[in-house]
């Protein structure tokens, strides 16, 4: 099993509209591409950390599931909710990290 997490920072008193964006595309993400075979996990910092800080954590049972949802995100349908995401966040604070559960 591998935990694979998005995060990024967004722009100080953006975090209402950047979840909401956040949460259409996983809505999209679930439907119609490979994203569906995982489990989601969406969590903002709260104490010791900023609430302009978002995690996007998703469960997949091999690599190979998650590039392929990755591959996934290429399609057509899915960048009207990048298009929209990106004024919100932080340039240069998004990144992709992946562990593997041991238990």
């Amino acid at each position: 099993m591998y935990n694979c997490v998005w995060s990024f920072d967004i722009v100080f008193g953006k975090q209402k509209e950047t979840l909401d964006i956040i949460k259409a595309w996983g809505a999209e993400k679930f439907h119609s591409s490979h994203f569906k075979v995982s489990i989601n996990r969406l969590s903002v910092g709260h104490i010791g950390e900023s609430p302009s800080h978002v995690v996007d954590e998703y469960l997949f049972e091999t690599i190979a599931d998650f590039e392929k949802a990755l591959n996934d995100m290429r399609q057509p349908q899915f960048k009207q909710f990048s298009d929209a995401i990106m004024p919100y966040i932080v340039p240069a604070s998004q990144k992709w990290t992946v562990y593997r559960m041991i238990e």
